[in-house]
């Protein structure tokens, strides 16, 4: 299969795809926002995909793999042929709501065209984990802040951000958005302890440091969301409530 540099590269070739998000469009169409493995997120018009007897129907589902070729030479496309490229992902509860959440990172956030080869894979990986009920806290932090590496704002934890020094594990610190970690001048309800950053660092996350984690790579997505609310937030919380889960 021939690698798609831009999007003036050959697009009638079936590409491997997932479904981020879609819409309605005009009277019988949906507007795709697709996660190509060798074009990166792309926006895809199916054309009568809602009518009844289309070609189209069923196949744009959110996790289910599916093998895209479109055409046009503008930014959006159009689709040519789509097949399904395997059983669908099978996420229920909490777990399909870490699946939109993640979604809508990579719809959000993500150039056009902009290819990321491993990070597609990374993104199959977690969605097929996510069919565990199990799921360690770890999994989803570590996509979360390789997802923040690929967008050129990766998080150092073993570095202190002024200095250049190695974080000291008996020392207390503050984190600042695209900046990193500072000593912190006193031990207030932010302060995070060295030792719990270089843990993170190790891949070490336990409830402790996952909750770290958590809270240092929501500060970094809603700085590069500017604001902006996640959809799939207010679901979770919803979900969250008593009998949200039922």
């Amino acid at each position: 299969m021939p690698i798609w540099c831009n999007m003036q590269a050959n697009d009638t070739e079936l590409q491997a795809c997932f479904v981020l998000h879609s819409r309605r469009y005009r009277d019988t169409s949906l507007l795709v926002e697709l996660f190509s493995r060798v074009q990166g997120r792309f926006t895809m018009v199916a054309r009568g995909a809602r009518g009844k007897k289309s070609r189209f129907a069923g196949s744009l589902q959110l996790f289910v793999p599916l093998l895209v070729s479109s055409f046009g030479r503008g930014e959006m496309k159009t689709a040519k042929n789509i097949e399904i490229n395997g059983a669908a992902y099978n996420l229920t509860g909490r777990n399909l709501l870490i699946g939109l959440y993640v979604n809508e990172l990579l719809y959000r956030l993500l150039g056009k065209y902009d290819p990321l080869e491993e990070l597609y894979d990374r993104y199959e990986q977690l969605i097929n984990l996510l069919q565990v009920n199990d799921l360690p806290p770890s999994i989803l932090r570590s996509f979360e802040l390789s997802l923040l590496s690929d967008l050129g704002y990766a998080v150092s934890f073993d570095v202190e951000a002024e200095s250049g020094n190695p974080i000291s594990a008996g020392k207390d610190y503050s984190f600042r958005v695209h900046s990193g970690f500072h000593v912190a001048g006193s031990t207030g309800p932010g302060a995070i302890r060295g030792e719990h950053l270089l843990a993170i660092a190790d891949g070490r996350i336990d409830t402790t440091t996952d909750q770290i984690a958590k809270r240092i790579t929501r500060q970094s997505f809603d700085q590069l969301l500017a604001g902006k609310p996640l959809n799939s937030r207010a679901l979770f919380e919803r979900y969250l409530q008593p009998g949200g889960d039922s």
